[in-house]
């Protein structure tokens, strides 16, 4: 009798159970599907109108636009991102920095925003799932809420070639203009060298070869003659 009963009561708990369960999920899909009547929200990549592709390591943009229709003011508080595995959403590859936004939006209005990120530089170059939620906040009702701007897929490029580029145009220039100062630095030495050998040149000391009152330090050579005595005079 008494396990007869233990039956029962295992059997209405997991009923019970079952039920709570069911109604929470149901109440789970309907905040998922719940939209801000008035509020829309879209993401465009500027130059990418279809095919979405951004660049492993590099820093890549998207424009957020907020579209405010409701009976009431809006402030965008932040904006925040993630990639996933583009076949499994709950797979994050990685998470995003986050954007503060806190701009106000009026009714009837609609404001853009930049949103920047940048992907891992050691991320797998494949398709991943990119998802963007906007953060807001009713003044009315002072209600905090979120809207999905963008999800999707998008391809993820390998930055590494890139980078290998960029080091090798880098270090041409580098060589290059070591190798001009080098050029530059040298011919400067030589100009040196050369005026210092022309004003080194020896000079003569004034009045060292002095023969009957003239100095031969300042005739050349070849006009050297040998020095006459004192002319005599002829007798009349």
């Amino acid at each position: 009798m008494d396990l007869q009963k233990l039956t029962w009561v295992a059997l209405v708990l997991a009923v019970c159970f079952s039920v709570a369960r069911a109604d929470d999920v149901d109440d789970e899909d309907a905040d998922e599907d719940r939209k801000i009547q008035g509020v829309a929200v879209k993401t465009i990549f500027p130059g990418q109108p279809h095919d979405v592709q951004v660049t492993a390591g590099q820093e890549a943009k998207a424009l957020v636009n907020f579209e405010n229709s409701a009976d009431t003011t809006f402030q965008i508080e932040f904006i925040n991102a993630h990639l996933a595995n583009a076949n499994n959403a709950n797979e994050i590859a990685q998470n995003l920095t986050g954007m503060f936004v806190n701009r106000t939006v009026n009714q009837g209005e609609s404001v853009s925003m930049v949103y920047k990120f940048q992907p891992w530089k050691e991320l797998d170059p494949k398709a991943h799932n990119l998802v963007l939620q906007v953060y807001f906040m009713s003044e009315e009702e002072n209600e905090r809420s979120s809207e999905t701007a963008f999800n999707g897929t998008i391809m993820v490029n390998d930055g590494s070639s890139l980078f290998d580029a960029q080091s090798v145009f880098l270090a041409i220039i580098i060589i290059s203009i070591s190798a001009l100062a080098y050029t530059n630095i040298k011919g400067g030495k030589k100009t040196t060298v050369s005026k210092r050998q022309v004003s080194a040149a020896p000079a003569h000391e004034v009045g060292t070869d002095v023969i009957d009152g003239v100095d031969y330090s300042y005739v050349s050579a070849a006009h050297h003659r040998p020095s006459s005595r004192s002319p005599t005079k002829k007798n009349k």
